[in-house]
C-alpha cells in the first residue's frame, strides 16, 4: 500500500570574505554582537555538572580515556558482516535482541520477588514524575487501539504524544509521523518498531534525573546504571527490547518478498531502527545504526519516483526519505566505509525531495550544504590521507569555495516567500552554522587542502559559535544544532569553549533525549585528552576519532 510519498560552481572567494556575507543579513546583524559567553552555560539542573567540568572533560594534559567508576568500555569490534548484503545484517541483530530481552526478562523475575514494579501506564504512574507528559485516559481507550493489549496502547499513545514532538521542530495537528499510527493496524512491523521506540524514548525521561554529578566522566553509563536499578524504567527498557526483537522477525519477512509498494512501509521502520539507535543510551552495539543506514539506502532505491499519492501522505514519505537521507550523510562525515559513495549515487534522485521538505526541515541545513557534507566525505575514502596530488587538492579546495559562496540571505529570502515558515532568524544562524562547520570538517576530512591554501579555522571556528549563541534554548532550533556543535567543540583548544559546547550538548539532552548526545560528548572528551596529551596544533580529530573505533551518527 501506499505509505509514503516520493519523487525522486560559485566564484571563489576567501574564507574571511565569504562567511562575511552573513552579516550582511538583518537577521544575523541583529545577533552579530553576540559572543560564546553571552549563551547561559547550562540549564540549572545541569550546573553542579558544570562546577567541575574541566576536570570531567579531561582537559588535564595526558589524561587517559576511560578513567571514571562508570566510564564505557572502549569501542569493541564487531562482527565482520562485509560479505552480506546489507539488508541480511539485520537478521543478524534479531537473535541478539531476543538474547537481550531475554536475559533482562530473568533478571527482572528475580527481582520481582522482592518488590512488583508499577507496570507502564498504570493509573497511579503520572505520581513519579508530574512533569512527564503522560496520555491522556483518552487516548488509551481510542477505538484505534481497542484491539491491543494495555502496554501497546500505552506505548503508541505516548509516541503522539511524546515522541512525535521530538521529531520536528514545532509541533502541530498535522505532525505527520502520526500518520503512521493507523497504519500499525495492517503492519504489524510498524507497530512493534514504533512500541519500541516509543518504550525506549520513555525509559529516558521516567524519573528523570534532574542533577547529575559534577566530575562525572560518563553521563551515559550512570543513567543508564541508574535506568537498569529501577524497576519501572528497566521494565520499559524489556519493553522496549523485545517490542524491537519482534519489529526484526517482521523486517525479515518483509524483506523476503520486498517490491516497490512494500519497500514504502520498510523504508518507514527501518528509519525508526535508526531512531532508536538514536534514542537508547546503551552503546553496547555501537554500529547497528550503520547496519539500518544501509538498508534504508538499498530500500530508497526500490521506490518508485513517479508515484502521486495524496498530499499528507506526500508529506509523510517525504520527510521519512529526508530524514533518512540526512543520516545517510551526516552518518558518513565520522565513518570510514563507503557509506558516502552508496549515498552519493542517490543524490540526484532525492535532493528534489529534500528542496520540498526544507520550508519546515527540522536541520535547517540548505541541501547545497549538505550535498557539499557528502562530496567531502565520499572524497576524503577516494583519497588517501597520504595523497598530496594537486588534483586531489584542487577538489577539496572547491568543495570549500564552494560551501563559502552559499548566499545564506538568498536562501532565507527564498523562506520568507512562504507565509508558513517561522523563526527565520534562528534559521539563518543555524544554516550559517553548518556551513561554517562543514568547511571545518572538508578541512579534516581533506587535510591536504592546507598544502595549498590557507585558511582561516580561527574564523570558522568563531562563525559557528557566533550563530550557535544565537540561538538559545527556548529557541525551537536550539535542539537542531548538534551537530555544529559537535564540529565546534573537536575544533577548539580553549578549555571555556570546550564547556560550553559540553554543557550545550547536554543542555540539549534536557530538551531532547536522545542518547546520542553522550556519544557526542565521549567522543569530544576522548578528542580533547588526545590534542592535550600530544600538545599540537596539528592533530587530525577525525582521523583519530576513527582510529580509535568511534564511528557514531552525530545528528
Amino acid at each position: 500500500m501506499n505509505l509514503l510519498p516520493v519523487q525522486s560552481s560559485a566564484a571563489h572567494k576567501t574564507p574571511s570574505v565569504a562567511v562575511k556575507l552573513l552579516c550582511q543579513h538583518p537577521a544575523h546583524a541583529a545577533k552579530q554582537h553576540q559572543t560564546v559567553s553571552q549563551l547561559p552555560s547550562s540549564t540549572p539542573a545541569l550546573r553542579p555538572l558544570m562546577a567541575d567540568m574541566p576536570q570531567m572533560c579531561g582537559l588535564r594534559a595526558g589524561m587517559p580515556r576511560g578513567q571514571g567508576q562508570h566510564d564505557r568500555a572502549r569501542p569493541q569490534p564487531q562482527p565482520d558482516y562485509s560479505d552480506q548484503h546489507p539488508l541480511a545484517r539485520l537478521v543478524q541483530q534479531a537473535q541478539q535482541a531476543a538474547q537481550e530481552a531475554e536475559e533482562m526478562n530473568q533478571q527482572q523475575q528475580q527481582q520481582r520477588q522482592q518488590q512488583q514494579p508499577t507496570p507502564p501506564g498504570s493509573e497511579d504512574a503520572p505520581s513519579h514524575d508530574p512533569s512527564i507528559p503522560w496520555p491522556s485516559p483518552a487516548a488509551l481507550t481510542d477505538p484505534l487501539f481497542q484491539d491491543l493489549d494495555r502496554t501497546s496502547r500505552y506505548y503508541l499513545a505516548h509516541f503522539s504524544e511524546r515522541v512525535c514532538k521530538d521529531l520536528v521542530v514545532r509541533d502541530t495537528p498535522e505532525n505527520p509521523f502520526r500518520e503512521l499510527i493507523p497504519l500499525t493496524r495492517k503492519h504489524p512491523l510498524l507497530l512493534q518498531i514504533l512500541v519500541a521506540t516509543s518504550a525506549i524514548h520513555w525509559s529516558n525521561i521516567f524519573r528523570r534525573v534532574t542533577e547529575i554529578p559534577a566530575g562525572l566522566t560518563n553521563p551515559a553509563g550512570y543513567l543508564s546504571l541508574l535506568r537498569s536499578k529501577d524497576l519501572v524504567t528497566r521494565q520499559a527498557l524489556i519493553d522496549a527490547l523485545t517490542a524491537k526483537q519482534k519489529a526484526m522477525s517482521h523486517m525479515r519477512e518483509v524483506l523476503d518478498t520486498l517490491d516497490p509498494a512494500g519497500s514504502e512501509v520498510a523504508l518507514a521502520a527501518m528509519h525508526f531502527f535508526i531512531k532508536f539507535d538514536l534514542i537508547d543510551l546503551d552503546k553496547s552495539d555501537n554500529q547497528s545504526w550503520r547496519a539500518h543506514l544501509e538498508g534504508a539506502t538499498s530500500i530508497m532505491a526500490l521506490l518508485n519516483p513517479d508515484s502521486n499519492p495524496d498530499a499528507s501522505s506526500r508529506m509523510l514519505r517525504d520527510r521519512v526519505i529526508t530524514d533518512s537521507f540526512i543520516y545517510n550523510i551526516l552518518g558518513s562525515t565520522l565513518t570510514s566505509g563507503g557509506l558516502a559513495a552508496r549515498v552519493a549515487r542517490q543524490a540526484f534522485q532525492f535532493l528534489p525531495v529534500m528542496k520540498r521538505v526544507e520550508l519546515t526541515s527540522y536541520l535547517s541545513c540548505p541541501p547545497e550544504i549538505l550535498n557539499i557534507i557528502l562530496s567531502a566525505s565520499e572524497l576524503s575514502h577516494e583519497v588517501p590521507w597520504t595523497d598530496q596530488s594537486l588534483g586531489a587538492a584542487d577538489k577539496a579546495i572547491a568543495l570549500i569555495d564552494e560551501a563559502l559562496a552559499v548566499d545564506i540571505p538568498a536562501w532565507a529570502d527564498y523562506l520568507r516567500q512562504h507565509n508558513l515558515v517561522q523563526d527565520l532568524e534562528s534559521r539563518v544562524c543555524l544554516a550559517a552554522a553548518h556551513r561554517s562547520a562543514a568547511c571545518l570538517y572538508i578541512l579534516q576530512a581533506l587535510p591536504l587542502v592546507r598544502s595549498v591554501r590557507s585558511i582561516d579555522t580561527d574564523f570558522l571556528l568563531e562563525d559557528v559559535l557566533r550563530n550557535l549563541a544565537a540561538i538559545d534554548e527556548n529557541d525551537p532550533y536550539f535542539k537542531a544544532s548538534s551537530w555544529p556543535t559537535f564540529v565546534a567543540g573537536a575544533e577548539t583548544r580553549d578549555p571555556e569553549k570546550r564547556t560550553w559546547t559540553l554543557a550545550r550538548l547536554l543542555s540539549i539532552w534536557q530538551i531532547c533525549p536522545w542518547g546520542y548526545l553522550f556519544t557526542a560528548i565521549e567522543m569530544l572528551k576522548a578528542t580533547w585528552a588526545m590534542q592535550d596529551s600530544r600538545g599540537s596544533d596539528n592533530v587530525n580529530w577525525l582521523h583519530d576519532l576513527r582510529g580509535m573505533g568511534f564511528e557514531n551518527l552525530i545528528v
